[in-house]
């Protein structure tokens, strides 16, 4: 009598390989797509927990303006000290407006403890010099000095701090915001804003661009799929957080003059040059990552260098 064979053939081997190979390969492609869903919501959650950061900073203000640097880091009063020097003196002074760049913007929210430095990071980044800021230092804040600091100049938020493109320098928030200047920060930039009102979000594309090399080399391509397409979260002034598909959003229009309610570029100022007077002051929308020192005409964008290592024009 023969003995029964135990164990698989290996053909029956083979054909168990194969069947899991299959299932491998239609399983990857749905759980890639769960995955960078599951990113975009994240995002999204993050996005709106800055701007509630800021709503809770504005509802603390007696015009419910959203975080200003100029006005926590003021310019120093003329003849309020010894001998008729000049000093800061806390809650007078002229709004300091070179303070009102990116950098300053989320450093001085974080050393009130309104957000933390994770926040600013999305889990759909690609550039990468864009990572936390580990080592915030806290200590920083110290507004009752005789010379007093509010936030961690360490904080770094210029997207083109790497001149080869490598990772050696790093920028702390992936997050463009509405420029704090102009007809923008006095009108727009309040806990009053409505829900047409772009206040921050997914940056996007430098000045706006949708075609060209400034558009398809750009890493903003790649935050949600499909990655040959810009896709963001840009978050409105009441809170609400949309997956735009397009740099110029259905319902965000601007109407100056005799410009009458027409789509707004919502990285671009330049889309309304007639009203934009002294060049970045206008009311349309422009949400960038602010570098340099502004001042009453100027707004300086941070370039960020493009996929190829090359810099944007």
């Amino acid at each position: 009598m023969k003995r029964k064979q135990n164990g698989f053939t290996l053909v029956e081997l083979l054909v168990v390989v194969a069947i899991i190979a299959l299932l491998i390969g239609l399983l990857l492609p749905a759980l890639s797509k769960a995955q960078r869903t599951a990113k975009s919501l994240q995002d999204s959650a993050n996005i709106s927990q800055i701007h509630k950061g800021f709503l809770t900073w504005a509802n603390q203000d007696d015009r419910g303006r959203l975080p200003i640097p100029g006005l926590v880091k003021r310019k120093q009063v003329p003849g309020a000290g010894p001998n008729g020097a000049a000093v800061y003196v806390p809650g007078q002074g002229e709004e300091d407006l070179a303070q009102n760049n990116t950098a300053n913007l989320y450093s001085s929210m974080i050393a009130k403890e309104f957000i933390t430095p994770e926040v600013l990071i999305s889990p759909v980044e690609t550039n990468p010099v864009v990572r936390r800021h580990e080592n915030y230092n806290r200590n920083a804040y110290n507004p009752s000095a005789t010379n007093p600091t509010f936030w961690d100049t360490g904080h770094l938020a210029n997207i083109f701090r790497a001149a080869d493109g490598q990772a050696t320098s790093a920028c702390h928030t992936s997050y463009a915001h509405l420029a704090i200047h102009g007809e923008r920060k006095k009108f727009t930039w309040s806990n009053k804003a409505d829900g047409t009102r772009p206040i921050m979000g997914n940056r996007g594309t430098f000045k706006g661009a949708f075609s060209g090399t400034n558009y398809q080399k750009s890493y903003t391509l790649a935050f949600h799929a499909p990655d040959d397409t810009w896709e963001g979260n840009v978050c409105y002034g009441d809170n609400h957080v949309s997956l735009e598909r397009s740099v110029v959003p259905d319902n965000v229009q601007y109407e100056c003059g005799a410009i009458n309610l027409k789509k707004d570029n919502i990285f671009a100022y330049q889309d309304f040059a007639s009203c934009n007077q002294g060049g970045s002051t206008g009311g349309d929308t422009w949400m960038c990552i602010a570098i340099g020192s502004p001042n009453a005409t100027t707004y300086a964008e941070a370039p960020e260098k493009l996929t190829d290592g090359t810099n944007p024009t």
